[in-house]
């Protein structure tokens, strides 16, 4: 057996492409969401973008606009604490039971 195999055979490995996929999938689906809402009604009702939001000249497309990067920096947060606290340590502990795969089959 490969030591490529006896990595995926790892609870760890197993684990972390189970937290991955856990983490990916919601936050991705929240993203083209958004987005295609986005780009939806710009091409079906244009016209409700620029309607102005009160009495001010800020129309509701920049709002969703403004809406949509922010939702893009908030996701980046939300990965970026779930990596540091979900999938580092789990990649921690595969390299060095790889390590210890490597100086098994070295000696």
């Amino acid at each position: 057996m490969s030591q490529t195999e006896k990595i995926r055979q790892l609870p760890e490995y197993i684990e972390l492409t189970r937290a991955r996929k856990k983490i990916i999938w919601p936050l991705s689906t929240a993203i083209i969401v958004a987005y295609f809402a986005l780009i939806l009604t710009i091409a079906f009702s244009p016209k409700t973008l620029g309607n102005p939001i009160g009495d001010g000249v800020t129309s509701i497309g920049v709002v969703m606009g403004l809406g949509i990067i922010l939702l893009c920096l908030v996701i980046t947060g939300i990965y970026v604490y779930y990596a540091n606290h979900v999938l580092e340590p789990l990649t921690r502990a595969i390299v060095q039971k790889a390590d210890a795969i490597e100086s098994g089959e070295s000696q």
